[in-house]
């Protein structure tokens, strides 16, 4: 099984997949993003910096799950990413004509990529996110407001419907130290079952 945990900046994938990984005794395969050099530039200026940031991920994200399921071992992986969320912040970040461009090139990746068995998504309001960022102190991520995030929720709850995988949505109304535990005790009926493509939602 192949699990992988999304959401907005801030919103708890690494904690939550981290935890899962644990309960489940899968492997934990954590996104490389913090390799990325262009990763603060974008920041300093989206416009210009917006494509060659979102094709390198698509290509990095690429690299990283082909060569791990090249040598998988374990049956169960939880990723704290998907290869989708290329095409979702590329929506967020790009114009229309360099939109298309790259849609065609994700496509042609898409079709060679492992396929998710299931996407968990964390949905919670932009005031945790920002709140959650402020915590984790990246400096890069200073200049992140309300209205990028919620951009990034428009393009991810577009995305998300339209995948032929399953999908549950997690609502999580405020962070606790018992988040994770909440989440899991919910999850663990929906795993223990065989999965169906389809959205569903969970609250926490």
């Amino acid at each position: 099984m192949y699990i992988c945990i999304e959401g907005n900046i801030g919103a708890g994938k690494t904690t939550l997949a981290i935890a899962l990984a644990k309960k489940l005794k899968a492997d934990f395969l954590p996104e490389h993003y913090e390799d990325n050099p262009l990763l603060p530039l974008f920041y300093k200026d989206k416009k210009k910096m917006a494509f060659p940031l979102e094709y390198s991920f698509l290509i990095d994200r690429h690299a990283q799950l082909h060569n791990y399921f090249k040598k998988r071992k374990s049956k169960i992986t939880v990723a704290d990413f998907s290869l989708y969320k290329c095409l979702w912040f590329a929506k967020t970040n790009l114009s229309k004509k360099e939109y298309a461009l790259y849609k065609k090139h994700f496509k042609t990746i898409e079709e060679v990529a492992q396929k998710p068995d299931l996407i968990i998504y964390i949905h919670t309001h932009h005031t945790n996110l920002l709140s959650n960022i402020k915590k984790r102190g990246r400096n890069f991520e200073t200049s992140i407001d309300k209205k990028y995030l919620k951009a990034v929720t428009k393009s991810y709850l577009s995305g998300l419907k339209k995948l032929d995988i399953p999908v549950l949505e997690v609502q999580v109304s405020s962070y606790t130290s018992s988040t994770n535990y909440s989440t899991i005790k919910q999850l663990e009926s929906t795993l223990s079952s065989k999965l169906k493509s389809g959205y569903k939602t969970i609250k926490v």
